[in-house]
């Protein structure tokens, strides 16, 4: 066990770990109160502010179910870190996300990776990327993008994967199949994150 971590702080990190395995999503304050046993939900939160301290939790001010294990919490428990399939992406036109509760362990060398989640392809326009049709690709959530960075671009209610360009004071979204049409980037258009690894068929 890491230094300083207390049997009931490992003991927290274990029940959200087991829940998000069985339900797909964290738990909340009270989930977690009835589990450890206790009827204060400030006991609960004077807890996970320890794990947040240590860094082995994140927890998303004001979701009550906005809360995540951290690669140092993973190695507390002797897990392997879970990653979240948030659906299908488009590679082709943009289509509408799948939301789902899905959660997969995270694959080899890739444990250390904090704000990943994967997605499912969909569509040919990214095959000379050699990104194919039920690829599933991790993407991480990042502020900074480069032109030739592959991004998850969300376009009013729809979500695409494709090669984010910016030449010559324009930017666009580039398929990398020439069958299929360039994407302008609007007011409307925003990167979910840069993709860092294709998984293949999973």
């Amino acid at each position: 066990m890491q230094r300083g971590v207390t049997k009931r702080q490992k003991e927290l990190v274990e029940i959200v770990y087991k829940f998000i395995q069985s339900t797909g999503y964290p738990p909340t304050l009270v989930e977690m109160g009835e589990r450890l046993k206790v009827s204060s939900n400030q006991a609960v939160l004077d807890l996970l502010k320890s794990l947040e301290n240590k860094k082995l939790i994140k927890r998303d001010e004001g979701e009550a179910r906005g809360l995540q294990i951290l690669p140092q919490g993973y190695a507390v428990i002797g897990k392997t870190p879970l990653v979240r399939v948030l659906g299908a992406t488009a590679a082709g036109p943009p289509i509408q996300a799948i939301e789902q509760n899905e959660w997969l362990p995270l694959p080899s060398g890739y444990e250390k990776f904090e704000n990943v989640f994967m997605v499912k392809v969909n569509g040919s326009s990214m095959i000379e990327a050699n990104i194919y049709d039920g690829d599933a690709v991790l993407i991480k959530e990042q502020r900074e993008y480069k032109s030739g960075d592959i991004v998850l671009a969300r376009i009013g209610d729809d979500v695409t994967l494709k090669t984010f360009i910016a030449k010559d004071g324009k930017i666009h979204l580039k398929p990398e199949n020439p069958a299929c049409r360039i994407i302008a980037i609007t007011e409307d258009t925003y990167f979910l994150g840069k993709m860092i690894a294709n998984l293949g068929k999973r």
